[in-house]
């Protein structure tokens, strides 16, 4: 499995990989299937930006209204797909894709800025391997 990598303006690298658990049939959808995934999100956040003395307990709900950077554009430093094989030999390669970063006004108790992250598969079928 290869995660996708992004770099911050800040120095943070964003580590994104959404692994598939398995297909749903779903009659609705163009391919008649959904799928079951998995995001796994870690930042690496350099030393110089970490300060444990700014971590406070916050309310979840509140995050949207302490957002201090909505677009921190970031730099995408890898992005590969990872191939699942499927029993009616079709192959669906998924690609972990990240669209927005944003920096909250949050440190987590290890002293590292609290960032929101929205990520996306970007999938595709093929026949065989």
């Amino acid at each position: 499995m290869r995660p996708s990598f992004y770099k911050l303006k800040d120095g943070t690298l964003i580590r994104v990989l959404i692994s598939i658990g398995h297909l749903i049939p779903d009659p609705e959808s163009p391919h008649g299937y959904d799928i079951d995934a998995l995001s796994t999100i870690a930042s690496y956040v350099p030393m110089e930006n970490r300060h444990p003395e700014r971590y406070a307990p916050f309310d979840p709900s509140s995050i949207p209204s302490n957002i201090l950077d909505e677009d921190m554009k970031p730099e995408t430093l890898m992005e590969d797909f990872n191939a699942y094989p499927m029993s009616n030999g079709m192959t669906m390669s998924v690609k972990s894709v990240v669209a927005q970063v944003s920096k909250t006004r949050f440190y987590t108790a290890q002293g590292e800025p609290f960032y929101t992250v929205d990520a996306t598969p970007v999938i595709k079928v093929t026949r065989g391997g």
